[in-house]
């Protein structure tokens, strides 16, 4: 009521205050009214001063001749909030306000303190506008988009002093190697302050490639062109040259993007996982315990003493694992083991439980997506947050949940996440579904490997594991020996 009067009769009339002093004369039954959009009308007044606030702090950072001032100012802008009275004193906060709130804020810097008159007296964003073209501030361009071109600039002549100094360590010592990675551009708060010159920006490379025979050798000279004489290389030898290491870099990734999967290379992000899957399909049937009599593989009792209680119903609200996450470290991708081993558990669970069983819908993690994507027509059903990958119902309409967890060795641990834990403990004691873990150890060699393992959270199978909290829920089980 108390906004719609002000919006009615005006400031003069309905002023915040009068009319809260106006309501505590009526009784302790009336709550004090405030301003609901303080914040907001606050950011509002912030972003339409935002480029000229840059450029004052620009203004300031080059007039007192330190350009950390630049950043030191827009931190205070950008972390800039309103008094909390504010929102008991009007119920338009005014432009006036937010300018002196930030004049309090400069003043604490003792060398911007002197140069600050420029703020006085501005009651709109046109007074700001003004008193700042009168003092002959240029608020253009953006001091952001002078840090961008320089950096962009720098990058450009960085790497060609690179390639410079790759030739002239091949003249000297042929066969040499370059560093692992080239250099990366490195700009100061002077870049928001004016645009570099040429020099300025070759002398910026030459510190950042940090050689000191290399930096001699330059000494005195002012352009590319002119380091290139004094190496005495033309500039065809150059390009050359950095073609063979841009090759050279090119392979060493091809290198490490490559493993061996299913008795083949694999290229991750070169090859396709649909053609890998007609790979894999190509194995021997997959051997493993009876799933579709729900015959798990044969484990250990873990003593008692090392389940920690409540393992699982609490404590995974931490970051989730990863869907395959590995316990010990390894040079390949989750992704690539966790794919794969999915394409192992849909060949083995289609050969345990029948191909009209278990068929591509049944499939529903949102790995399946890479490997047999839905063709025009069919709905996508996948979802990496149900907590099992693989659903199906068999014959006997039982329901099957099934989490797929792959290693690319022997392992008996895994993590599960939330979703997981969540789907496993409210189909524990579900009548007529079950909720199973298929794991699949050696994921990567044409000889995967099966374990089928119960809910650990249905009533008799807590005994086989150990559930320990750790940033989620790792789970360890010990196969019985033959």
């Amino acid at each position: 009521m108390g906004l719609a009067t002000w919006r009615a009769l005006g400031d003069d009339i309905a002023q915040l205050p009068a009319w809260n002093e106006a309501l505590a004369s009526l009784g302790d039954q009336y709550e004090v009214v405030k301003n609901p959009h303080v914040d907001k009308q606050t950011r509002a007044h912030l972003e339409e001063a935002t480029p000229l606030l840059r450029g004052l702090a620009r203004h300031l950072a080059v007039k007192t001749e330190n350009s950390d001032l630049f950043p030191m100012l827009e931190t205070i802008h950008q972390n800039f909030k309103g008094r909390s009275d504010w929102a008991t004193r009007w119920w338009k906060v005014p432009f006036g306000a937010v300018i002196s709130g930030l004049y309090a804020g400069y003043i604490e810097i003792p060398t911007v303190k002197p140069h600050l008159e420029v703020l006085g007296g501005a009651k709109t964003i046109e007074d700001f506008r003004t008193k700042l073209q009168n003092w002959g501030i240029n608020t253009n361009p953006d001091p952001y988009e002078t840090a961008d071109k320089n950096e962009r600039e720098l990058e450009e002549v960085l790497r060609q002093v690179y390639d410079l100094r790759c030739a002239w360590m091949e003249l000297r010592s042929p066969g040499s190697i370059a560093p692992e990675s080239e250099p990366q551009a490195e700009i100061d708060s002077t870049a928001y302050l004016h645009s570099w010159s040429d020099i300025e920006l070759l002398e910026r490379a030459l510190i950042i490639i940090n050689n000191n025979e290399f930096l001699e050798l330059c000494s005195g000279c002012a352009s590319i062109d002119e380091i290139r004489k004094c190496i005495g290389i033309d500039q065809k030898a150059i390009d050359a040259q950095r073609e063979e290491r841009v090759q050279h870099a090119r392979e060493k990734e091809r290198k490490r993007r490559t493993f061996e999967v299913a008795g083949a290379p694999f290229e991750v992000g070169a090859m396709n996982y649909r053609e890998l899957f007609k790979r894999i399909d190509k194995l021997a049937a997959p051997e493993g315990p009876r799933a579709s009599k729900d015959r798990f593989t044969p484990l250990a009792d873990i003593p008692l003493s090392d389940i920690r209680s409540g393992s699982g119903k609490r404590g995974v609200g931490g970051k989730k694992p990863g869907k395959t996450s590995q316990l010990r470290r390894s040079t390949e991708p989750p992704e690539l083991v966790g794919i794969v081993g999915e394409m192992h558990a849909f060949r083995f669970l289609r050969a345990e439980f029948g191909n009209e069983i278990v068929n591509r819908n049944s499939w529903v993690s949102e790995f399946r997506l890479m490997v047999l994507p839905p063709v025009t027509g069919e709905p996508n059903t996948t979802s990496d947050s149900l907590g099992f990958d693989f659903r199906f119902r068999d014959h006997e309409k039982k329901l099957w949940h099934v989490e797929v967890k792959a290693t690319i060795g022997d392992d008996t641990q895994f993590a599960l996440g939330i979703s997981e834990v969540k789907a496993a403990t409210r189909l524990a004691h579900k009548r007529g579904e079950r909720w199973r873990i298929l794991r699949v150890r050696n994921a990567l060699s044409d000889q995967p490997e099966f374990d089928w393992l119960p809910n650990p959270f249905e009533d008799g199978s807590r005994t086989y594991f150990r559930l320990q909290e750790e940033g989620g829920l790792r789970v360890s089980y010990t196969r019985k020996r033959a």
